[in-house]
């Protein structure tokens, strides 16, 4: 990846002691690079001092070795940028940088979720163009066209972030989001239908500012057209709304990159229904997070997966998505 890219560089410079002579020089860098991407709910990534009752690991001695499982996880995808679900603080997501090497630029903006305490967060080694932000916009619901008129009221998105970066010739805004749970529940599913609205508005404003999207995070809701491994069938257009930014232009204008992985291998998320500790396959698996890019960077994946190297449940309750980009040779990674 970049950073790793970048450390081989400065290796090869200290050895030497000197910039090569100019019949050594190395060969002309690649046209392009790779910018590794990946989303996850770690779920419940806190500090273990004072945690919601929600929270497993209740002690600071379990919370850090959660903590480091997730690094350890983490640093095997060998990331440029990181998106984190369920992140207490500022300095839990710093904690998590130490144990990465310091190579990140940390992102976290406080929200507004005093139920859980939870956030979401990104690394990124790539320093942003400014200070990321959230907007505090609500959305009535039932919004316009939904099937779901089982409640009303408004919403707004009290986990997610905005980010802006540049990879070269790339103006890139990010936006990690985690919405409300269960897929399941029409008053909750109509909620996260307002939701969607609130984060549709701000990646249609970036891409009429000329910048590229990715929307990414645990959206707590299923494609229904990249179905996941067991074809759970949405009953919101959770989806829907967040791909289709302009309903008048034909086509969406955000792709799901999950599209590109099997659908054998689509799932992102263990619920243990009978609660007996033991993953059940199809019928306890399904795809929950995802990661929408709009067209202009859907051209430029190179490779996408999800990562189901931890067993289920070792880690957390979900496995990471890696999504590879091909970007320009001259981006740089954080100092």
């Amino acid at each position: 990846m970049l950073r790793r890219a970048l450390a081989v560089l400065i290796l090869l410079f200290v050895l030497t002691g000197c910039a090569p002579a100019p019949s050594s020089l190395p060969p002309s860098p690649p046209a392009s690079s790779t910018f590794r991407v990946v989303a996850y709910n770690a779920e419940w990534l806190f500090d273990g001092e004072n945690d919601p009752d929600g929270s497993p690991h209740r002690d600071p001695a379990s919370a850090q070795t959660h903590l480091k499982a997730v690094a350890d996880l983490l640093g095997r995808l060998d990331a440029d940028y990181i998106s984190l679900a369920e992140v207490e603080d500022a300095a839990v997501l710093a904690r998590l940088n130490r144990l990465l090497g310091n190579g990140f630029h940390p992102i976290f903006v406080q929200g507004t979720d005093t139920s859980t305490g939870q956030d979401v967060a990104a690394l990124t080694a790539v320093a942003p163009e400014h200070a990321p932000f959230r907007v505090n916009d609500r959305v009535a619901y039932p919004v316009p066209g939904s099937t779901l008129t089982c409640a009303s009221g408004d919403s707004a998105v009290s986990k997610h972030y905005v980010v802006d970066i540049r990879l070269a010739d790339l103006a890139v805004t990010i936006i990690g989001v985690h919405f409300r749970a269960y897929p399941d529940r029409c008053s909750e599913s109509a909620q996260r239908e307002a939701q969607a609205a609130v984060v549709a508005s701000i990646a249609r404003g970036a891409l009429a500012r000329g910048r590229e999207v990715i929307v990414l995070g645990d959206v707590n809701d299923f494609d229904g057209t990249v179905p996941d491994v067991a074809g759970s069938a949405p009953i919101s257009d959770v989806l829907g709304l967040l791909k289709d930014l302009d309903p008048a232009a034909a086509g969406d204008e955000l792709v799901n990159v999950c599209a590109g992985v099997p659908q054998s291998e689509r799932y992102t998320n263990w619920y243990d229904r009978d609660r007996d500790g033991i993953d059940d396959g199809t019928r306890e698996r399904s795809q929950i997070d995802h990661v929408l890019v709009s067209r202009g960077l859907a051209a430029r994946v190179s490779a996408v997966s999800i990562d189901h190297s931890a067993p289920s449940g070792s880690v957390s309750d979900h496995w990471p998505i890696v999504v590879d980009f091909a970007v320009p040779a001259s981006v740089a990674a954080a100092p």
